[in-house]
């Protein structure tokens, strides 16, 4: 079930904000994510799984929420939102185009990926999924 750069989706999460040429599974609940080469978004409320392999996991950074540590071990944990402390943000919004940026070195499927801006045309995705399509393109390495 597991392919190489796909992207799991945990949850309530647009997947217009993915680009239309990544492999997805979307899926209300999942239990245990073990896939060293995908990306998993967890969208908003959404349960988090037990993840024992994965490119990276992406989640909210500022629903204000605790993440379970022991559920995510070992894991690249990528947290997404407007708060200046978060892995990826918008760092400009000019209505029509959101400007998401990495703000610190990640690893991809194809090795370190060093901080990096780039616009996107908006969606009517929220703006975390944007952020967490994002992210999750960039670790499966179609940034």
């Amino acid at each position: 079930m597991c392919e190489n750069g796909m992207v799991l989706v945990v949850g309530n999460v647009s997947l217009s904000a993915l680009p239309g040429d990544i492999p997805v599974i979307s899926a209300e609940k999942v239990s245990v994510v073990d896939c060293p080469e995908c990306a998993v978004i967890i969208g908003e409320g959404a349960e988090i799984p037990l993840v024992k392999r994965a490119a990276g996991v992406m989640i909210n950074g500022d629903s204000g929420g605790s993440f379970p540590a022991e559920r995510l071990s070992n894991v690249q944990l990528i947290t997404c939102g407007r708060g200046g402390k978060n892995t990826v943000s918008i760092t400009s919004d000019s209505g029509e185009t959101l400007t998401l940026a990495l703000n610190r070195a990640v690893n991809s499927l194809n090795g370190c990926v060093e901080p990096m801006e780039q616009p996107m045309k908006r969606t009517s995705a929220p703006e975390y999924d944007c952020m967490a399509a994002f992210a999750a393109a960039i670790l499966i390495g179609k940034v």
